[in-house]
């Protein structure tokens, strides 16, 4: 009977051989799915910060003086002031 149940588990060799063959495709298979996460995180940083331009450039183009606009995200938090074009008068002009 022990000698059946020998016949059936692997020698060490190849356990050990099986065991590195797994962990080399579990690290390849989760080195695949970071480099995956990381472009599509800044795939979507760069179509927010698009987003982010047109709509202050939209703002900035309106008959606005001042604009101030207070961001917050995993950066951080920030206040961008934008000043638009000065209304001058006919005496500064001059």
């Amino acid at each position: 009977m022990i000698d059946q149940l020998r016949g059936l588990v692997p020698d060490s060799s190849a356990a050990v051989v099986l065991g590195l063959v797994t962990g080399a495709v579990i690290g390849l298979v989760r080195a695949y799915l970071r480099h995956r996460t990381r472009l599509h995180a800044e795939r979507e940083l760069s179509a927010r910060t698009a987003a982010r331009t047109a709509g202050l450039i939209t703002l900035v183009s309106g008959r606005h003086e001042n604009i101030t606009v207070d961001e917050r995200d995993r950066d951080g938090h920030r206040v961008v002031e934008l000043r638009g074009p000065r209304q001058t008068s006919d005496k500064e002009a001059a």
